[in-house]
């Protein structure tokens, strides 16, 4: 039964604390609930990835803010001063021997490279989609009517069918392998949206990194680290715990008035499987790929102005690029696509993947020849991209059908809006709605 005594408040979890969970526990804070933030991990910030570069705080994961993240911008905001500086969109790729660069900064020169890639037919089409998606904001996120009836029609085949080679190799799998971790042939044109919507943005990244909106955080809620969340605690059709593992102890069972499930739709469904196992047995269907990020400081800019990032089509290298706009001696090499899926890369392996990378660079980057490393740091995710499904709004309607048979429960994560920081901070708003929503409603009673 909810906590109806006067001056107590109601007690809520979130488990998981990137940015789902984030955006979750803040907002139930907000609304006058007590929070306890659950993570499985030691730190917060989920594939946020705060880490140390030496002294240096860095972010390991997401760290690209678009202009157009209005409620991840909010919040930031709203824990203090975290002020943003430009990062833009800056990648080269190397067609023909040349290096072709698209930056944000340079839209001319850039669509003029992007009109190089492949047939007049294929970039109409995407053109075409381009414009549905920058006309109506419901086309950047998971689910929307436009993209539903695409893929209800088209994803009988995965995206690579629908475009010819060229198109295929220098323009959708840079989205596809940076985005969802994924092959062209591994994605459906009923989540292409979401791609798309990456590069109509323009990105800044928090100057001081992560870690301060996490320690602001922190003072709001109560945190739990280390703590496995076994499963669901359920009383007549609703959620009234959890039974939760901590640090290494047998489980045991806490109370709470509701529960926001902000985790990966696998992680989810390990929580779920007990109490709605099929609902488990479809989050289990949402693909996910593994990824390895590396900085490397160097003892001078490897990257220049025109410069800063390079797109790699072969090896496990996808991209190599600067860590910001003026912190070109720092390199950020991403390991994704197929020949980067090992289940735990060795170090070294990690030590011969950026060696191949920095063999690249010097093949196509003159200022990178003679850098020499000075730190580094690695992090490896088994489950860091989310590649969704086919028809996933079909998926969409049958995960909000099944998950409403438990009241007190609500769900946020990547394969709900989408793998973007502000797609996943907007699900777990939502959910929060949900729960605060499910909560009053208890009162009025």
């Amino acid at each position: 039964m909810l906590h109806e005594l006067v001056g107590e408040q109601p007690r809520v979890a979130v488990i998981g604390s990137g940015a789902s969970g984030l955006a979750a526990a803040f907002q139930l804070e907000r609304s006058g609930f007590s929070v306890d933030l659950i993570e499985r991990a030691d730190e917060l910030g989920g594939r946020f990835g705060p880490a140390k570069l030496g002294d240096r705080p860095v972010m390991m994961g997401g760290k690209n803010i678009g202009r157009k993240y209005s409620s991840f911008r909010a919040f930031t905001s709203a824990l203090g001063p975290n002020p943003y500086e430009e990062f833009g969109i800056n990648s080269s790729r190397v067609k023909d021997g040349q290096v072709q660069t698209f930056d944000s900064s340079q839209t001319g020169k850039s669509l003029r490279n992007v009109f190089k890639a492949g047939s007049p037919r294929d970039l109409a089409r995407l053109v075409g989609l381009a414009v549905r998606v920058r006309a109506n904001d419901a086309n950047r996120f998971l689910g929307s009517p436009l993209f539903t009836k695409l893929a209800d029609r088209d994803d009988y085949a995965p995206l690579s069918a629908h475009f010819g080679p060229e198109v295929t190799r220098h323009l959708l799998r840079p989205m596809t392998v940076r985005m969802n971790g994924a092959e062209p042939d591994e994605v459906y044109l009923g989540t292409f949206g979401t791609n798309l919507a990456l590069i109509l943005d323009t990105f800044d990244q928090l100057r001081q990194g992560i870690q301060p909106v996490l320690d602001a955080m922190a003072r709001r809620v109560t945190v739990r680290l280390g703590c496995h969340v076994e499963g669901l605690v359920v009383e007549d059709g609703r959620v009234v715990g959890l039974r939760i593992a901590e640090n290494g102890s047998p489980a045991g069972e806490t109370h709470y008035d509701g529960v926001v499930v902000a985790a990966p739709a696998r992680a989810a469904a390990d929580i779920l499987r007990s109490e709605l196992p099929e609902l488990s047995g479809r989050l289990d269907e949402v693909a996910y790929f593994p990824t390895t990020v590396a900085l490397v400081e160097y003892n001078r800019p490897v990257f220049g102005t025109e410069v800063r990032a390079l797109a790699m089509d072969d090896g496990p290298c996808s991209n190599a690029g600067a860590y910001g706009r003026e912190d070109r001696h720092i390199v950020r090499y991403t390991f994704s696509g197929r020949e980067a899926r090992a289940r735990e890369p060795s170090a070294d392996q990690i030590e011969e993947w950026i060696g191949l990378g920095e063999e690249r660079l010097r093949r196509h980057v003159p200022a990178s020849r003679g850098a020499v490393r000075v730190n580094s740091a690695v992090r490896h995710w088994s489950r860091g991209y989310c590649a969704y499904l086919p028809f996933h709004g079909q998926f969409l309607a049958a995960v909000r059908r099944e998950s409403a048979a438990l009241s007190g429960l609500a769900l946020a994560g990547d394969y709900l809006w989408g793998v973007s920081i502000e797609a996943c901070f907007r699900s777990g708003e939502q959910a929060a709605a949900k729960l605060a929503d499910q909560a009053h409603r208890m009162v009025a009673r």
